[in-house]
């Protein structure tokens, strides 16, 4: 009996340990990564071209390299106020965030985006929902996207410019054969 009660003791011990292990594997896991002092190189692009499309895109790629050489840091992004999802390159440590506006709404000129982690989204998320200012929280870095303007084409169409050359040119042409004929 005795023994037993041993055995039973110590297979516990053992599965309590195993349990303690497992457990301290997924609060490692589930803890979100952190990047201290960020180097960022962003690249911007936004579409200018406004007669084929209904929306301008706007595109922010960037680099990010951190003091600690940490990998795969989940990042939000915040653009005027809307949460936009910040994507990660499967192969380099190069991120993505886009977004689209309907041409009448998209101005031309600087749109800021704040870049924000786990910490600092959370916070970010506490103060909308509490009401507070979302100024007080810091992001990790910020990104400048330019926006030069649309081309939505000439002022005067070239079927205008046409017909009224054609209407100019009929109407010298009328009025000197009417001298040629008084």
């Amino acid at each position: 009996v005795i023994t037993r009660v041993l055995r039973l003791s110590s297979s516990m011990a053992a599965m309590r340990c195993v349990v303690a292990a497992l457990l301290l594997v997924f609060i490692g896991h589930c803890h979100g990564k952190t990047c201290d002092n960020p180097e960022v190189t962003p690249k911007v692009y936004t579409t200018t071209d406004g007669l084929i499309v209904a929306n301008i895109a706007f595109i922010a790629e960037f680099h990010l390299r951190c003091r600690e050489n940490v990998q795969n840091v989940p990042l939000y992004a915040d653009v005027k106020g809307k949460i936009v999802p910040v994507i990660k390159s499967t192969e380099t440590n190069d991120y993505q965030v886009s977004w689209t506006e309907e041409l009448n709404k998209a101005h031309s000129g600087d749109y800021l985006i704040r870049v924000y982690d786990e910490e600092g989204y959370g916070a970010l998320r506490k103060a909308q929902r509490t009401g507070e200012s979302v100024q007080g929280v810091t992001p990790l870095f910020t990104i400048n996207v330019n926006h030069p303007g649309t081309y939505l084409g000439p002022w005067i169409q070239s079927e205008f410019v046409a017909g009224l050359a054609a209407a100019l040119l009929w109407y010298f042409a009328y009025s000197a054969k009417a001298k040629l004929q008084a």
